[in-house]
């Protein structure tokens, strides 16, 4: 009979203490996920950043290839910054983007804003390096990247 009367079961702190463990757990899981969301959109940023500097840097390296060395450095000038938010036909027309890129000129890729800019400057007269540099903002913070390539006359 005493084996009847017995009764197991968990205490009131017992199961306190499973529950504060099982929230413990699901917090720092959540947290994780949300890092982890975060880090991937800042790498998908990244991603695009680099490859819409590679694809300004090509199309002067296209430019460069296709045209003599006159007709690739005339229209560009020393010092100056090109707005490239789109590529322009050819390097002849560049100039009509002659400045800092404005507020409302924008790169949109897949669903990101940002401004890239072309900035020449000669070495010599048979030399001269181009760098673009793309703005964006990841969150609060302001962003860039930027890439430079020389070219020559050959």
């Amino acid at each position: 009979m005493s084996n009847i009367n017995k009764q197991q079961g968990s205490t009131l702190v017992e199961v306190l203490v499973a529950v504060s463990i099982v929230a413990l757990v699901l917090t720092a899981v959540s947290a994780m996920m949300s890092m982890s969301v975060k880090l991937a959109e800042s790498n998908e940023k990244k991603q695009l950043a680099l490859q819409k500097v590679q694809e300004a840097l090509e199309f002067f390296r296209k430019e460069r290839s296709i045209n003599s060395w006159h007709s690739f450095s005339t229209p560009l000038e020393d010092g100056a910054v090109y707005c490239v938010s789109s590529l322009p036909e050819a390097v002849a027309s560049i100039s009509a983007s002659l400045g800092n890129c404005a507020e409302d000129e924008v790169l949109e890729a897949a669903r990101y804003s940002f401004k890239r800019e072309a900035t020449v400057n000669f070495n010599n007269s048979n030399n001269l390096n181009v760098q673009i540099e793309l703005l964006w903002q990841d969150g609060t913070k302001a962003r860039n990247l930027i890439l430079e390539q020389g070219f020559e006359n050959y």
